[in-house]
């Protein structure tokens, strides 16, 4: 048993693609389809349905799934606790935030709450919305700092945790400005040139956000989904690059609106807000806890 073939299976799952699988773990497709294979020997049973398009899981693979994500959540945290056992009187803050949050809105709010407190120890475990809802969810993470939507439930016992909103994020359709001009790129597009479009799976927290904003509008929709990505930083440098166009959160594109390097399209109606959330349990009992959730508000 590899770690790596755990991780494969429910990067397939999630992205429902060989391809685009393989591109999220950096490998080459032939050797993600090795490694799957290489599991599927181990378990002696096939956990992937390779006759459906796109991809799902066979029965063995959907009861195979919850197991290999507490697997790995278990010995990711087991490692760290190992790592840190020669130091136990650091505090270390353990926090569980998808990547386009940990890179922007949280790695800024940390380099200023350093600068107030030297003593301060963080840990930040970013990977996409799923794995950290389970790592926060399982006790792996103290904190879960995410987004929030009245669409999308979260399904955290109200008992259990408290959430707090620390600010009103925005969800913007946007574009590379030469790129809409030479396309004539519009919303909701039309019959003859459908916009093109890069997004999320729908599974996903934020193409669920997508499908909701799409879903609310009246007539038809003239867009060709062009990639799907489970990263929106992946679907900014596309989006950058003059690939399409994609709805993405606006402190992620806070700079490159201010320098007009992408535009906004559409009426505010092709908007949607979130809330960005910090989730923590009800009674930590931890002041040091406590105090940083508080220092975390903008």
């Amino acid at each position: 048993m590899d770690l790596d073939w755990l991780q494969d299976i429910i990067c397939l799952e999630n992205s429902r693609s060989f391809t685009q699988a393989a591109r999220e773990r950096n490998i080459t497709q032939p050797a993600l389809s090795r490694r799957v294979k290489s599991l599927e020997a181990w378990l002696d049973t096939p956990l992937i349905d390779r006759t459906s398009y796109p991809i799902r899981l066979t029965r063995a693979g959907e009861t195979f799934l919850p197991i290999a994500r507490q697997m790995v959540v278990q010995l990711q945290q087991t490692r760290e606790d190992i790592r840190e056992s020669g130091v136990p009187e650091a505090r270390t803050i353990r926090i569980a935030a998808p990547h386009s949050i940990a890179s922007n809105f949280l790695a800024r709010r940390l380099a200023e709450m350093f600068r107030a407190d030297p003593e301060l120890r963080t840990r930040v475990h970013s990977d996409n919305a799923v794995v950290c809802f389970d790592l926060f969810s399982q006790g792996y993470c103290e904190l879960l700092l995410t987004y929030r939507h009245p669409a999308i439930p979260m399904a955290l016992d109200p008992d259990r945790f408290i959430c707090r909103d620390l600010a009103a994020v925005r969800l913007l359709p946007v574009a590379e400005p030469q790129a809409l001009r030479d396309g004539g790129w519009t919303l909701p597009g039309t019959s003859h040139a459908p916009t093109p479009l890069l997004t999320y799976d729908r599974d996903s927290f934020l193409g669920g956000v997508v499908a909701h904003v799409l879903g609310s509008r009246a007539g038809p929709l003239h867009l060709k989904t062009l990639h799907v990505d489970a990263f929106a930083e992946a679907i900014k440098a596309l989006c950058l690059g003059g690939a399409g166009i994609a709805w993405l959160p606006e402190p992620l594109v806070r700079e490159e609106l201010a320098s007009g390097a992408l535009v906004e399209l559409g009426d505010p109606g092709w908007q949607s807000e979130m809330q960005l959330s910090l989730y923590a349990a009800v009674e930590s009992g931890d002041a040091d806890l406590d105090r940083f959730c508080a220092a975390l508000a903008p």
